[in-house]
């Protein structure tokens, strides 16, 4: 798939309007990619392309205040070892999983009907972030042998939040870093 533009990228965001979630993307400025997860987080960057993010805070919400990183916690080496890399594929599903109104796409009735166009949306979503020189990670599994298939239900995660559930995505290039996350919110 080539490059979206703005418009596509927008568009594909559709997919998270009925999720308590996140979509942004920051410049890639450092070889430990954290400090640049950090900077996107605490707003000190935005999107090198200008393009939409989906953000489900309002502005002045207090939980999201820039000196707290909330729901997040604060981006820190331990990162790094509470997530693991995933092909593009499970990527691909990931994104798609975590659109779902239970981040489960077995729960979701109408799922097979929407598949096409969510993987489509997610395939659009990826395609800022071209092959070869782009690294997947999650902090989200479903079994111990888990192959990686996120259209399984999601069992498990290692919060990245103050909420007891949340799971994402963060893809990683040499010039870019993109933080797709969900939670639930109950």
């Amino acid at each position: 798939m080539t490059a979206p533009d703005a418009a596509a990228w927008a568009d594909a965001l559709i997919m998270y309007e009925r999720r308590y979630s996140i979509v942004v993307v920051g410049p890639r400025r450092h070889e430990d990619w954290v400090l640049d997860a950090a900077a996107l987080l605490r707003k000190e960057t935005t999107d090198p392309r200008s393009w939409k993010s989906r953000e489900f805070y309002e502005e002045g919400d207090e939980e999201w205040s820039p000196d707290r990183l909330v729901p997040f916690l604060p981006a820190d080496e331990g990162w790094r070892s509470r997530l693991r890399e995933i092909t593009r594929t499970s990527a691909e599903q990931l994104l798609v999983a975590i659109s779902t109104n239970w981040l489960d796409v077995t729960k979701e009735p109408d799922f097979e009907d929407r598949r096409p166009e969510l993987e489509e949306k997610a395939r659009v979503l990826l395609a800022r972030f071209p092959a070869p020189a782009v690294r997947f990670f999650t902090n989200g599994w479903y079994g111990v042998d888990d192959p990686l298939d996120f259209y399984h239900p999601i069992t498990g995660c290692d919060p990245f939040s103050e909420h007891d559930w949340d799971v994402g995505l963060l893809a990683v290039s040499e010039t870019e870093l993109g933080i797709f996350w969900s939670f639930d919110a109950t």
